[in-house]
């Protein structure tokens, strides 16, 4: 098991994190998708500068506090990860909320960062959403064992689609915020 490293802390995020966020969310499509998804599939996508102008857009115009996370870990004043959740069922498998993104900069993988961003956020839907919580991943996603390895169960399998193409995806289940947090610190 991987403890959280003392000096990682987490604030919620704001629009003035766009920049690392995007960079954050370029270099994890990039690193955990290019070996499966063809670069035109991958596209815009692995930019940081489109990405940074997409999470500032959904900051100031989409994002709902009332119904949704934003979560960054920082170190040593930079950040260095982030995550998002959002309240309700996405993919019809019964969860009170889910996590839509959880992302660490690959120079930060291994330390922590992942696992301390899903303990904060469980600790707010312990508030928000007491029920099961979901995490989908691409089933190709290289990264996702991470999501067995602190006790999630494939619960379904879903298609997305993303651009021309559609891709399979995983779905993850936790029967509560409580679990989530006792797999991690299993």
């Amino acid at each position: 098991m991987t403890l959280p490293a003392p000096d990682i802390s987490i604030r919620p995020g704001t629009p003035a994190d766009s920049a690392a966020i995007g960079r954050i969310l370029a270099d994890g499509w990039r690193q955990a998708y290019s070996g499966f998804m063809p670069k035109s599939e991958l596209g815009p996508r692995i930019d940081p500068d489109y990405r940074a102008r997409e999470v500032g857009a959904w900051l100031s115009t989409q994002f709902d506090p009332n119904a949704e996370l934003l979560l960054v870990a920082e170190q040593a004043g930079h950040v260095t990860g982030f995550l998002a959740a959002r309240l309700g069922d996405r993919n019809d498998v019964g969860s009170a909320a889910q996590v839509t993104l959880l992302y660490v900069a690959p120079e930060h993988q291994g330390r922590g960062a992942g696992r301390q961003l899903l303990l904060e956020a469980a600790e707010w839907l312990k508030v928000h959403a007491p029920g099961p919580v979901s995490i989908g991943a691409f089933e190709q996603n290289p990264f996702r064992s991470f999501y067995e390895a602190i006790g999630g169960v494939v619960v379904k399998a879903v298609v997305v689609r993303v651009d021309a193409r559609e891709w399979p995806v995983v779905v993850y289940l936790w029967p509560s915020p409580e679990a989530l947090q006792e797999g991690i610190r299993a």
